[in-house]
């Protein structure tokens, strides 16, 4: 069996993407991986707290239905939608037009993020 340290655990897990097909995918995840172990090393979070976080993103999900998607409101909330949209909708100012923060909802369930 193979040990990791708290350094070595992140190598271990960017290996495991050396053979995707999707370069962009494999930018992403690897960055993501990345930033997501350097935070749990600045924070030392605990494994009540990896839990208490694992509890939360599974009480998210249960809440999802067709019309009802949690994820899309926890994007909300942490300002990720709106960063999003901002990088890929830039204004002359440099940045998009955030007075509507969260998408518009259709009768059908479907977000509409513009107009």
């Amino acid at each position: 069996m193979r040990e990791f340290d708290e350094k070595s655990i992140t190598g271990a897990v960017l290996e495991r993407l050396a053979d995707c097909n999707d370069p962009r995918f494999k930018q992403v995840m690897s960055s993501l991986v990345t930033h997501l172990h350097d935070f749990v090393r600045e924070v030392r979070l605990t494994e009540a707290e990896w839990m208490t976080a694992i509890q939360f993103l599974t009480d998210v999900g249960r809440t999802c239905t067709e019309k009802r998607q949690e994820f899309i409101l926890l994007s909300d909330t942490l300002g990720v939608s709106v960063l999003v949209i901002t990088l890929n909708h830039p204004t002359d100012r440099g940045s998009a037009d955030s007075s509507g923060c969260a998408p518009r909802w259709r009768a059908d369930g479907h977000a509409v993020l513009h107009g």
